[in-house]
């Protein structure tokens, strides 16, 4: 039987129910993501678009950059997706976490554009960090990003 999760926006004009499981859940640090949400790093869970049905009002969507879309309710202003090309994947959406209706489900796995994080902001896990999105470039280092001598001395 195939999982069900949902989820919406603040205000409940934007309502999406997705089949299956997620390909990745991972932080995010790249700027457009943070100026996206406006949070130090965001949460994204990633899906294929075949998995995912939308209902109630249509998201509006912004390209961030060429083919790639950030979307978000036109009503309340609830940050929800990016969507873009996934590579073999083909089209994907990947959603915040915090718009699901059980996001406790949601456990990142790693760490996304690690190069790209604010220096006074880590997330203290155990999880790989890596230079890009996640599996598809380098792994930079696991867990917390190591402290340098010069900070350590302050």
């Amino acid at each position: 039987m195939d999982t069900k999760t949902t989820g919406g926006c603040l205000c409940g004009s934007v309502r999406y129910e997705i089949t299956g499981e997620p390909f990745a859940i991972n932080y995010c640090h790249c700027e457009s993501c943070r100026k996206h949400s406006g949070a130090p790093v965001v949460s994204l869970a990633g899906y294929q678009v075949a998995q995912v049905q939308f209902s109630g009002t249509e998201r509006k969507r912004y390209e961030s950059s060429p083919g790639a879309f950030r979307a978000f309710c036109n009503n309340c202003g609830t940050p929800l997706t990016w969507e873009g090309d996934g590579d073999d994947l083909g089209p994907i959406i990947e959603f915040h976490i915090s718009t699901f209706d059980d996001p406790e489900r949601m456990v990142p796995t790693s760490h996304a554009f690690e190069p790209e994080r604010l220096s006074w902001f880590d997330v203290a896990d155990d999880l790989p960090r890596f230079e890009g999105f996640s599996d598809l470039s380098p792994l930079l280092h696991q867990g917390p990003t190591p402290k340098h001598s010069s900070e350590e001395s302050s």
